[in-house]
């Protein structure tokens, strides 16, 4: 049996992609939150996300070694968009303004352009006011709610998945329920055997507003992603949910907040930094509608993501995949692919352990 313990994006990816190599495996999936539930928690990350993907030039190994993640994502969404719509993922036009000079943007830094399509770098002559380089890509978004709802769908439907919510305190507990069990811990935060936490998990506080746009603009709006890097390290980005699922203005990223109620300053910022920016979200009194604001906690590490197995004893295998920050959709089938990797690896006693 193959038990995933988490039920986001990363969890409901990789039931998705055992079940597209092993039609008959058993699998069952152990949650606190799921798409529905989760909705309104701040600690189910998943359901908050913008979401698209949107690259950037690598600062480090790390960043550079999870950036090809992304890859076999890109790829993937390409084909599900076209086989299938109702998963909500639209490739449309995506744009980086960076407010301040930046060398790795600049330079094309590695992590950057490798995967996107009809990148271009935008003139300068044809760039905002204070904007110091521009670049375009053909990208994904996609709304996360309707994406995870048709693959648990389809789960239920083809693998007969068994899916039990409830809240796991130690991945022992799971062993001890499931003996002889392979475990996927994605569990976002890196709850471990004994019940502590990896200690190189952190969170990333997040706010965002989730708007419905003027009618006169809603094909605008719903048409493309424009992200700026402000001067003095704040974002401002709109990412369009597709199939009407309205649009995220976005964001905060703070390590240091752990308040899980929306901050009325936060609010005001957000809005006040859109207003230049992104003029055709408000109506003609200069006013939002904001149907939702979002807080989430991104599950971040910091050497980077972690995908390896671990064998505990002979009856206990676990395959760790956690700590994606705010890049769980960007990287969640690449994430998947690598960890079931590793669980083909185990039955054929491979010693690779991690990617």
């Amino acid at each position: 049996m193959i038990v995933i313990v988490g039920g986001g994006i990363i969890g409901i990816s990789t039931a998705y992609r055992i079940a597209e190599l092993q039609p008959n495996a058993e699998i069952t999936i152990i949650s606190k939150d799921l798409p529905e539930s989760g909705l309104l928690n701040p600690f189910y990350t998943s359901s908050k996300a913008g979401a698209h993907f949107r690259p950037f030039p690598s600062k480090n190994e790390y960043e550079l070694r999870d950036s090809k993640l992304t890859h076999e994502t890109y790829k993937q969404f390409k084909k599900l968009s076209k086989l299938h719509p109702e998963t909500s993922i639209k490739f449309m036009k995506c744009i980086d303004y960076i407010e301040y000079d930046n060398k790795l943007y600049e330079s094309l830094s590695e992590g950057y352009t490798e995967i996107v399509e009809d990148f271009q770098i935008i003139p300068k002559c044809e760039l905002p006011n204070n904007v110091k380089f521009g670049a375009s890509y053909n990208s994904f978004c996609v709304n996360p709610h309707v994406y995870m709802e048709f693959m648990l769908q389809s789960l239920k439907m083809r693998q007969r998945i068994n899916i039990i919510q409830r809240e796991i305190y130690s991945l022992r507990e799971v062993s001890m329920m499931y003996p002889n069990s392979t475990l996927f811990n994605c569990t976002g935060n890196g709850l471990l055997y004994d019940g502590s936490y990896d200690l190189k998990c952190y969170s990333i506080r997040g706010q965002t507003l989730l708007i419905r746009p003027p009618l006169e603009n809603y094909e605008l709006c719903n048409s493309r992603s424009i992200t700026y890097q402000l001067s003095n390290g704040e974002w401002s980005f709109v990412i369009p949910r597709p199939l009407d699922g309205g649009i995220i203005l976005g964001g905060t990223k703070n390590e240091n907040l752990t308040n899980d109620k929306p901050i009325e300053d936060e609010t005001k910022s957000l809005i006040n930094n859109a207003i230049s920016r992104f003029p055709e979200l408000f109506n003609d009194k200069g006013e939002l509608d904001i149907l939702r604001i979002n807080v989430g906690f991104r599950p971040a590490r910091k050497t980077g993501v972690r995908i390896e197995r671990e064998v505990i004893d002979r009856s206990t295998t676990i395959i760790h995949v956690y700590g994606f920050g705010g890049s769980g959709i960007e990287m969640s089938w690449g994430a998947a692919v690598k960890a079931v990797e590793l669980l083909e690896m185990s039955s054929s006693n491979s010693n690779k352990s991690k990617f």
